[in-house]
Parts: structure tokens; sequence; C-alpha cells
């Protein structure tokens, strides 16, 4: 019966068909992401540039603000003495002044002409040390920096410069200050520089190359690019971060990956500026590689300022990013966190109920009636020392300073007068004490 009962396919049958497996669909939001990445990527890209580009328009570009940039190094040691041993080096070499002490003295006796020179050379370079420290020294240097800061933007620009600076490239003409030490040593007795006085009125005897023309030509290209783009980077760049974060699917997420992009970014930037040091140094032309160290410093200071407070903000919203985010140590973070700052407020309620404190808060407020009630003479006494503070004040800022805490004091005096008129509340004391003081 069971082998008659079984049922046997027809071989006319056509085959059943199988059940096909499903194609998978795509993953969800794929393209966001996608688009996401790319302009997280491209944010990182355009960070440094902007950075330098906002840079070089604020600072370069910028006659008051590149002046400023210069005129430390008007005051660096480095740059002063430096100056001073080329322009003794100048006047000795233009004279010949040995020769000349030597044809001044008797045959017998020139062979002192040496030694004489070598005390007359460092004598000489004192002067002209206390000349380079002058104030004389500092005005001449801006005055320059503004001739010369037309120059500057037209090479970097990739511009023509103004016919009143053609040849002058970065250089800063210091000639006056060779004049001047030389009136100095003159009415000390020293007269032997004279004779070059009246062709110094008409050659530049003393210089100081900023900038190498190799340097130049490296920096213009990209100098040029960043200037000539960068109202469409200091904008573009902000709309590019901002718009990977609303294409994101996980926007938290995507946001903590720009802040990482721009923290890599200004440490790409830093590297390269690194580099770029060490290039400058090793290509400063006729200076020494240490005042081309110090004129690089300078010239990028307000750069590194920027690149810093960016990385300081970048990394600051990384980590605000990452902290309310879901990973492990982030809620452990947190929980952590929550506890001891549970564990904190318990320990403070606890204080706040015993009898020191309230003892002390007895006492505080006992003061602060006493300065409620001696208001006016406390305002004018803060207002006497702020009024001798500014009288002998030197700065401006001292002087803002002074208001300031004046400012400071005056509400002080205001809030510990409104406490005054609170009543201070008495401690909950615990059980014990409670039947303690029922029994008292």
């Amino acid at each position: 019966m069971s082998e008659l009962g079984a049922l046997k396919p027809d071989p006319g049958m056509p085959a059943p068909a199988t059940a096909q497996a499903p194609t998978p669909a795509p993953p969800p939001h794929m393209a966001r992401r996608i688009a996401a990445w790319v302009l997280v990527v491209l944010f990182g890209l355009l960070t440094p540039i902007t950075i330098v580009s906002g840079w070089a328009v604020k600072t370069v570009t910028n006659t008051d603000r590149y002046v400023a940039t210069m005129q430390p190094l008007a005051k660096d040691p480095v740059i002063t003495n430096y100056v001073a041993d080329k322009a003794t080096t100048a006047l000795f070499s233009q004279l010949g002044v040995q020769q000349r002490i030597a044809a001044a003295l008797p045959r017998p006796a020139q062979f002192i002409a040496a030694p004489v020179t070598q005390q007359l050379e460092s004598f000489t370079q004192k002067q002209l040390q206390k000349a380079t420290s002058s104030q004389t020294f500092q005005n001449l240097w801006e005055r320059e920096n503004r001739f010369t800061h037309a120059t500057a933007v037209s090479i970097l620009s990739g511009t023509n410069p103004p016919p009143s600076t053609t040849g002058r490239k970065l250089v800063v003409e210091l000639t006056p200050i060779l004049t001047k030490a030389i009136d100095e040593l003159d009415a000390r007795g020293v007269t032997v520089f004279n004779p070059i006085k009246s062709h110094l009125k008409t050659n530049r005897l003393l210089s100081l190359q900023l900038v190498s023309q190799q340097q130049l030509s490296k920096a213009r290209s990209f100098f040029s690019l960043a200037i000539s783009l960068r109202w469409i980077l200091l904008i573009a760049t902000p709309l590019v971060g901002i718009a990977a974060i609303l294409i994101g699917v996980e926007r938290r997420r995507t946001a903590l990956r720009v802040a990482l992009a721009g923290v890599l970014a200004c440490l790409a930037l830093a590297a390269g500026l690194t580099l770029g040091r060490v290039y400058f140094m090793g290509h400063a032309g006729p200076v020494t590689p240490l005042v081309a160290q110090h004129i690089f410093d300078a010239i990028m200071h307000f750069l590194h300022r920027t690149l810093y407070w960016t990385l300081a903000v970048f990394a600051l919203l990384a980590v605000i990013m990452w902290v309310v985010g879901d990973s492990t140590w982030a809620v452990a973070l947190r929980r952590s966190v929550r506890r001891g700052t549970e564990q904190i407020g318990e320990g403070a309620e606890q204080l706040a109920k015993s009898e020191a404190v309230a003892k002390a808060i007895v006492k505080l407020h006992a003061a602060a009636r006493f300065v409620a009630r001696t208001q006016p003479p406390l305002r004018w006494a803060g207002v006497v020392i702020a009024a001798l503070f500014i009288l002998f004040s030197r700065t401006a800022g001292a002087i803002v300073w002074s208001l300031v805490l004046l400012g400071v004091y005056q509400i002080l005096i205001s809030l510990i007068a409104w406490w005054a008129t609170k009543e201070p509340s008495s401690p909950e004391l615990p059980a014990g004490d409670e039947e303690h003081a029922a029994i008292g």
C-alpha cells in the first residue's frame, strides 16, 4: 500500500519553479556617507591653505600689520649686533684703515698699525652697537619697512613693483645709521671715517636683505594663489565642513571627523612651517643662518599664533564630540563624572550642615553687615587708590586694568551689601543633636 499510495511525479509535467534568492538591496544612505567622507577630506586639505591665505591677506598685504610684524627685529640683539658687525666691516674695508694708520706712522713704528687697528675696530663696533640699539635705529627700521612693503606685496603676488621700489627687492637700507655713528665717532675724536661721509650720501654701503631671491621664487607661486583665492577660501572652507556635517548620516560622528581633519591639517601645516624654516635658513643668501632664523620667526609670528588658536579650537571640538558620543570609553567617562559630581554634592551638603560652617557663615554675615554700613568710605577708598595707580601709570594697559579692577571692586561691595540683607540660614542638626538640644 505504501508503494501504491506513494505519489509519483508525472514525467510529462513541467519542473516546478525554484524560488530565486532576492537581489541584496544596496546599504541605505551609502551615497550620503561617501559624500560626507569626501567633504571631510576636502575640508582637511583646504584648512591649511585657508589659514595661510588669511594670514597673507591680514599680515603681508596690510602695511601696518607688516610693519608691526617686522618691528620686533629692530630690538632683537641678533639683528642689531649683526648690523653693527656688518657696518664695522664695511667701514674698515672701504677705507683701508690699517693702511692709512701705517702710512701715517714712521717706518720703524709701522708694526703697531695692526694692533691699533684692532683696538679702533673694537671701539667702533661698540659705538655701532649703541647706534643700532637706539630709538633712531628703530625709527629708521620702521620707515624702511614701510617703504619696502610695496615691493614685498608685488613680488609675492606676482605683480609689477612700483617704480620707486624697483631694484630694491626686500632690502632694508640702513646707511643713515652708519652716517649717524660716524658723527658720534667724530665727536669722540675718531675722525678717520670722515672722508667716507660724502660717499655715503650717494652710495648704499649698509643694508640688510630680509629675503633672498631664491626664497622669494619658492614662495611666490603659493602666495600669489593664496592672495588671489583668499575670499573664496575663507568662505568655502567653513561651508565645506558644515555641508559634511549636514550630509552625514550620523552627524555627531561626522562633526568629530571634521574636527579631527582640522587637527590633522593644523599639524601638517606646523610640520610644513618647520620644514620651511629649515629651507629658509639653508638658503639665507648673504645673511647668516641665525639671522635668517630670527627673520623667519618674526615674519611667521602671526601665522604661528593663528595656527595654534585654530588647532586649540579644533582639538576642543573633537574632545566635546567624542565625550558626548556613544563609545565605550565616552560612556564610562560620563558615568564616572556623574558619580564624582554626585559624591561632591553629597559632601558639600554634609559640610553645609556642619556646626563649623554655620559659625563661619554667621561671622561672614557679620562682616558683610559691617561692609554694608560703611559702603561710602570703602567705595571712595577704592576710587582714591585707583586714581593713584592711574596717575603713576606709564602705559595705556595699566590705566585700563586699573579701571577694570576698580569696577570689579565696586561690584563686589554691592554684592556683599546685598548679601548682608539676607538672613543666614541655620543648618539642620542630626536627630541625635536635636534630642540633645530638646533635653537641654
